[in-house]
């Protein structure tokens, strides 16, 4: 099984894309449009595991950055690639 990469930004265009990319090198794409999802992806029950995250700096409701302390808050020290315009 590839490994399950969730993709967080707030402007549909670029999670497509990012999809695209992620798909063409064999990984499963989750892409949501909040950091709050990605926070509370992790928990949900039988969720499979997540090898990195991409989350983009400006979000409105989390951004980046604070996504990225929480979910290391939560004991969660995956990769994580930031992306910004």
């Amino acid at each position: 099984m590839s490994a399950r990469i969730p993709i967080a930004a707030d402007d549909p265009v670029q999670r497509r894309l990012l999809e695209t990319l992620v798909h063409q090198f064999g990984y499963q794409a989750e892409t949501v449009e909040t950091g709050e999802a990605v926070l509370a992806r992790p928990q949900s029950p039988g969720a499979p595991a997540i090898g990195l995250a991409n989350l983009d700096l400006v979000m409105p409701d989390l951004d980046g950055m604070t996504g990225r302390a929480r979910l290391w808050e939560a004991g969660k020290t995956l990769p994580i690639i930031f992306e910004t315009s």
